[in-house]
């Protein structure tokens, strides 16, 4: 293998490419300027569930996933036209295709040689499948509450600005229930802090089977959740909040031969054409919680409750 000076790329043949890339650690793919695939190692074989023959003479389309292959066509007409190295780790994401359909996530490190006499574009391509699903849990663990599986309240605000979006620009509902349990002090001090993790837990078990797949449940606070409803006009939001009130109204919590009970104050709110944040929302629903406080508690209280100055 020669390189004519710095600025030229690396000539060889197949011959003698073939055991150096086959001593390579990462799967090695080869491809001219007509997307033919002309030269693999084993391991590129290996991780697309082809044999080597089958690749070498097949498209670069075999092996990237159908909704990328226009685009990923034009990035490779384009790179031979004004060819870069690129190297590994440049934090965007790519994707190939396994010959059972099964998408692997995979990072590439790409440069041009000439092979046989024809210039040609290298591909380094490294499995990142362990190294996605590993970023995808810190990810998920840094914006779930541990104890209850729910989202926390860093998610919960992401979430409702998002939403708040969605209402400004097309007018889609959103609504929140907001709740936390009564007199939660007395159930730890009666019971002991494990006896409230059993609430808490619980509850979310159970308010998680009552919801829609794009609901998001949330744990804002020590005993206090709030649930964010898309597409939900106030009256549904209420009734699912009645729902979840009665449902944890008759609850018996078991704790080492101990039983118990519990019970939580709903607040419910939407979105209105006045709202500039979400801000406004959470503070009606928090209003109308602590209405409900106030009322006696074990309640579901929703934002018509308030003056309508409040609303504006």
């Amino acid at each position: 293998m020669t390189a004519i000076n710095n600025n030229d790329p690396l000539t060889t043949t197949s011959d003698n490419l073939l055991p150096f890339i086959e001593s390579l650690p990462d799967a090695v793919v080869i491809v001219d300027q007509n997307h033919k695939i002309v030269l693999v190692n084993a391991l590129a074989g290996s991780m697309f569930g082809y044999a080597v023959d089958e690749l070498k003479g097949s498209d670069l389309s075999t092996i990237i996933p159908m909704p990328l292959r226009n685009a990923h066509r034009k990035h490779v007409n384009g790179y031979f036209k004004k060819p870069v190295l690129r190297p590994m780790g440049e934090e965007k994401r790519f994707s190939g295709v396994r010959s059972n359909g099964q998408e692997v996530p995979v990072d590439i490190m790409i440069n041009t040689i000439v092979l046989d006499g024809a210039k040609v574009a290298m591909a380094l391509v490294r499995d990142v499948t362990y190294q996605r699903e590993l970023e995808a849990r810190l990810t998920l663990e840094s914006l779930t509450d541990e104890m209850t599986g729910f989202y926390n309240r860093k998610h919960f605000r992401t979430q409702l600005n998002a939403q708040l979006s969605g209402y400004v620009r097309w007018g889609l509902p959103t609504s929140v229930i907001m709740f936390d349990f009564d007199h939660f002090k007395k159930i730890n001090d009666e019971y002991g802090h494990a006896a409230g993790d059993l609430v808490l837990t619980s509850t979310a078990k159970m308010v998680r089977q009552e919801l829609r797949p794009l609901d998001v449940g949330c744990r804002i606070g020590g005993e206090e959740f709030a649930i964010i409803l898309p597409n939900a006009q106030l009256d549904d939001a209420v009734t699912l909040a009645e729902r979840i009130r009665k449902l944890i109204e008759q609850t018996e919590f078991k704790l080492d031969g101990v039983c118990f009970s519990a019970t939580a104050t709903m607040g419910v709110a939407t979105f209105l054409p006045t709202d500039t944040s979400y801000d406004s929302l959470m503070k009606r629903a928090d209003n109308v919680l602590y209405m409900g406080k106030a009322e006696g508690r074990n309640c579901t209280v929703s934002q018509d409750a308030l003056p309508p100055e409040t609303n504006a």
